[in-house]
Parts: C-alpha cells; structure tokens; sequence
C-alpha cells in the first residue's frame, strides 16, 4: 500500500511498474524523489487523495511490459560492483547513443525550422548543449575516477563518498536542465507544423530522458545508499 508518507523514490523502488505513471505527471522520481508524496505532490498543487488512488491502482495492475519492472528488480539484488558494471554498460552506452543522435537531429530542425521557431529552437539547443557537456563529464568522472575507488575501497571511506555525493548533486544539475526543457517544449508536443524530423528529435530526446531519469534513480536510490551501508 503506497501512503503519502513513503517517497516517489520508495515507491519506484518497491512498485518499478509505476514509472511511467510518474513519467506521465512528470513526477520526479530520480534526482528530487526523497520528499515525502504529500509534500512533493503539495508543491505541484496536485490533490494527494486522488494521487494516491490512482497509484496504488496502477501499482496493483499487472503489467504485460515487464521489462522496466523486472531490469530494477534485478538490479537491486546485484553487488555493489556488479551494479557499477551493469551501469556502464547499459546505461552509459544507451545514454551515449541517445545523447549523439539528439544532437544531429536537434541541429537539422534549427537550421530548417529556424524561420517560424527560430526563438525555441534556440534555447532548446543551448539547454541541450548544456546537458549533453554534463553528461559527457559526469559520465567520465563516473567511469574513470569514483566506481574505480570504489571497487578499490568495498568499504567506503570519508574522501570516497564525498565523490559519491558529488555524483548526486550532479545528477540534481542534470535534472534541472531537463525540468527546463519539458516546461520549453510543453512535454514534447510538436508545434502543428512539425515535420517527421521534428517529431523524431522530440520522441528520440524523450527516450534519453526516460533512461536517464532510470540511470539516476538506480544510482541515488539503490547502487550509492548500497554502498554507503558497507561503511
């Protein structure tokens, strides 16, 4: 039974078939999902009750796409170092991917809708740009510097988990450019005008944020908290 007590956090983490509920409100579960849901839904002005209601209907409902619900299931039994694996090579690489083809996409409809959305276009491409450099850097800091500590320190000192914490307020970073792009293209949806080209950039920039906010809450809320137990 979800309350209004537990977290979006403890939720994605107990109810993973919840996310895309979570997704549909734009509900952060990731990066500023550790308040309790009756004061993280008080601050979007969305009625705790009827919230409630419907989560614990979908939470209950079975699902045919397991594949989300079963991936954190899965990755919450994992060992710290096998979880720091597992993120480099799922998520870093689909990340990555998704990152390079938003770029070239992003780039052909600047330069063919600039004429009509010129101003939009714009800001989408310096809060892209912004975000893809964090992310570049975050992911090297992630591969060459922390998880190598600590693998090499399975149970964590001081000066480790000040990285880690890095890492986190990071992610936070990261989360606020995001929020930034939803409000900028109204959840993705296209101006009426928007050419197939157009309309891929946003489904394709979508599926990265999706994954990404995934990759967050994997580390904040399983692989880190995880290792600081090991302390």
């Amino acid at each position: 039974m979800i309350t209004k007590e537990m977290t979006l956090a403890d939720v994605v983490k107990e109810h993973p078939n919840t996310i895309g509920f979570l997704n549909g409100l734009h509900l952060d579960y990731c990066c500023g999902g550790h308040e309790a849901i009756k004061i993280a839904l008080k601050e979007k002005g969305m009625d705790v009750d009827e919230f409630l209601e419907e989560i614990n209907k979908v939470a209950a409902r079975p699902t045919a796409q397991k594949d989300v619900h079963e991936d954190i299931e899965s990755f919450k039994n994992l060992k710290v170092n096998e979880m720091l694996d597992d993120l480099e090579a799922t998520h870093h690489v689909t990340d990555r991917r998704l990152m390079s083809e938003t770029e070239e996409l992003l780039n052909k409809i600047l330069i063919v809708h600039y004429p009509h959305h010129g101003e939009m276009l714009t800001k989408l491409h310096h809060l892209y740009s912004d975000l893809k450099a964090e992310l570049e850097e975050h992911f090297a800091k992630e591969e060459r510097l922390v998880f190598p500590l600590m693998r090499q320190h399975p149970h964590p000192e001081q000066d480790v988990l000040d990285y880690v914490k890095s890492l986190e307020d990071e992610h936070t970073g990261a989360g606020d450019i995001i929020k930034k792009i939803y409000q900028l293209t109204n959840n993705f949806t296209p101006p009426a005008d928007a050419c197939p080209t157009f309309q891929r950039t946003y489904q394709v920039m979508e599926a990265l944020f999706d994954d990404v906010f995934i990759h967050i809450f994997k580390e904040n809320s399983i692989a880190f908290p995880e290792y600081a137990e090991q302390e």
